[in-house]
């Protein structure tokens, strides 16, 4: 597959600045050996570094986020999140709260995977598990319409305002095999450097190819008429007469 075309396709498109990464689950880590395992953050940070260009792999030993870690299956999930004191220390949630949303939240299996490889969708040398972006809204409205382009029908977005890069569009996406888009959590927001007016999104790698097509056919069509705001610019010319 074409991925540095694909990449750059998607980017021109959608008018994105940042590069989408791919992301690969093994069960072998040796088949990610040039991937960079010393450097050690967070899962979203592990996303941000991708983006900005580096080949990584994520670890049970690397990853230094025990919410994201457990989500993950890299590593048992503290009692403290399970109970909700974690999440209610934060501030985010009340504890029964913060507990019914640790309950029932998406997860992998403990030992699913022995690593997650990450790397610039341009520069893959792996078939990506699922895509992974931070844009703006605008951007993935038409992400979304092209998730459906062809089959129709409607969306459902996953999310609980927690574990937004780890759970919202990287497990998520991989449990349902369709799009989610996440509005990003406390963690992503504190640990990266997102933007405040960007979202998140992820989407299984499988389906690339499909909707970078679908966004090429709305990009001649409904896209420019749109981001022209003719309609919007006549009722302002009308307004001022």
């Amino acid at each position: 597959m074409e991925y540095k075309l694909l990449s750059k396709r998607l980017k021109e498109i959608l008018k994105m600045e940042n590069e989408a990464v791919g992301i690969k689950f093994l069960n072998d880590n040796h088949l990610a050996e040039n991937y960079d395992q010393t450097k050690k953050y967070t899962f979203c940070q592990f996303i941000m570094k991708a983006r900005e260009g580096n080949k990584l792999l994520a670890t049970s030993q690397n990853i230094s986020c025990a919410n994201g870690g457990s989500a993950l299956g890299f590593m048992p999930v503290p009692d403290k999140l399970m109970s909700g004191e974690f999440l209610e220390h934060l501030g985010t949630f009340e504890k029964e709260g913060a507990k019914k949303t640790m309950e029932e939240m998406p997860r992998f299996e403990q030992n699913q995977y022995t690593g997650i490889a990450l790397a610039p969708l341009s520069e893959l040398d792996f078939e990506p598990d699922i895509i992974v972006l931070e844009s703006m809204p605008e951007h993935f409205m038409w992400l979304s319409l092209a998730s459906i382009h062809k089959k129709g029908g409607r969306l459902n977005f996953s999310t609980s305002i927690s574990n937004g890069t780890c759970v919202d569009i990287t497990v998520v996406p991989w449990l349902t095999q369709k799009l989610n888009v996440s509005l990003g959590c406390y963690g992503c927001r504190n640990a990266t450097n997102i933007p405040d007016d960007n979202l998140l999104a992820g989407f299984p790698g499988k389906q690339l190819e499909e909707i970078v097509e679908a966004l090429e056919k709305i990009s001649t069509k409904a896209m420019p008429r749109t981001r022209e705001k003719k309609a919007y610019t006549r009722l302002i010319s009308e307004t001022i007469r």
